[in-house]
């Protein structure tokens, strides 16, 4: 459970009162704790050090201009909305510049290490382990992975780098809802009864952290290759040695940035976005989301990005040789440029009940991917069994008829 900051009540003013009073009220109808959101103007930026001097000037109160209750981002509308009068505001995002990112001495010497925001903190789901960034107005909350309202403040809220791009949610609530009603519909091997009495619960939408590589490589190499030839008894293999240079720039190489989610090959499988479509850091883009915080550091992520480069150039070197196998290989791969870049990527996430049982499902938020789990029907199975061999069956004995006439009609001559 968390707790409000504490609040000397003598110096709030009714307007105050009420405006917490409607923050209350929002929390506890389900808007999730986010980030503040900042200023509309953003300056350019070209390094890694200039981001916490403007996160430093942007950060301000999402609260509506009506009736100062929180307000949420729109994917409909690309701005931000109040749930509770209908007003909007329009808010100005930018595109991720090219070469933004963090760079190997920031990952490994902290440079340019500080709090996402300083009005936010970490909490922890005591369930399944969930760390996620939380205004630190926030009362409240429901874990949305795994719906426990075990939310505890973690003590380690230093040190968190600043997400360098965010993928805005493109599809909307209402819309993955839709989306969900078609998927669950579409279950040919379910209950007959799955759409009818399955019990969904409400969708949550969540940024989930990725780390994405950028770089270019220069790789001198040397050895020996081989191209299978001929055919048949013919085929053999021919050998030639060769060296040269590869160069191999490496775009937007991606790896989940969570220690739960990194091996779970369910969210893998939804887990494809168009990162062209990144936007620089906003947190008025995070307004009414959970925004998950990165349990794999930039570090650990780029030693494992090192093991895929170092598999890719081997690739790209066969291919320059126009091998099939490699006999022996020498080469000495280089890195330059390297940009990590933190994003956050959308997904909704959801679950129902049937029959006592739960299932959870998952929306990309940017492509409208679906994935999930979901009940089976025995005598559904059993059906299409016996349909197919039933087909099988009878085209064998179409095919024993065939046999019988050609041999009639052959002893016919």
């Amino acid at each position: 459970m968390l707790r409000s900051k504490d609040m000397n009540h003598r110096d709030i003013t009714r307007e105050t009162a009420e405006a917490e009073r409607l923050e209350k009220m929002n929390v506890n109808l389900g808007n999730a704790p986010v980030a503040k959101p900042g200023d509309n103007q953003q300056p350019q930026i070209s390094s890694v050090e200039e981001i916490s001097s403007l996160i430093s000037q942007t950060t301000t109160d999402n609260k509506c201009p009506s009736c100062g209750a929180t307000l949420t981002y729109d994917p409909t509308t690309g701005g931000l909305s109040c749930n509770f009068c209908g007003a909007s505001v329009a808010i100005k995002t930018m595109p991720a510049a090219p070469g933004l990112g963090y760079s190997l001495d920031d990952l490994q010497n902290n440079a340019g290490r500080h709090l996402l925001l300083t009005n936010n903190k970490l909490v922890v789901c005591g369930t399944c382990g969930g760390q996620f960034v939380a205004d630190k107005s926030a009362l409240s909350g429901m874990c949305p992975y795994c719906g426990s309202n075990s939310i505890t403040e973690s003590g380690n809220s230093t040190g968190m780098l600043e997400p360098t791009g965010v993928i805005p949610f493109a599809i909307s609530k209402e819309q993955a809802q839709e989306n969900f009603k078609q998927w669950i519909s579409a279950r040919r091997l379910a209950p007959a009864d799955l759409a009818k009495n399955s019990q969904i619960t409400d969708l949550v939408g969540v940024y989930v952290p990725y780390w994405v590589f950028d770089c270019d490589t220069y790789t001198p190499y040397k050895g020996k290759f081989g191209k299978t030839v001929g055919s048949g008894d013919d085929q053999y293999t021919k050998y030639h040695k060769a060296e040269g240079v590869c160069k191999l720039p490496v775009k937007n190489l991606t790896f989940m940035a969570s220690s739960r989610l990194e091996k779970d090959h369910f969210w893998k499988s939804v887990s494809k976005f168009d990162f062209n479509f990144t936007k620089r850091y906003d947190p008025n883009l995070l307004a009414g989301f959970w925004s998950e915080s990165y349990t794999v550091d930039g570090t650990t992520a780029w030693q494992t990005a090192m093991g895929k480069i170092y598999s890719m150039i081997q690739t790209s070197i066969k291919r320059m040789e126009d091998a099939d196998t490699i006999a022996k290989l020498d080469m000495k791969p280089e890195a330059t440029n390297v940009r990590a870049k933190y994003i956050l990527a959308p997904i909704w996430i959801t679950s129902f009940n049937y029959n006592g049982t739960v299932y959870r499902v998952l929306i990309n938020g940017q492509t409208n991917a679906i994935v999930g789990t979901w009940p089976r029907s025995l005598g559904r199975i059993f059906k299409i069994i016996g349909i197919v061999a039933a087909a099988v069956f009878g085209s064998q004995m179409l095919l024993a008829l065939i046999r019988t006439l050609m041999n009639w009609l052959s002893s016919l001559g």
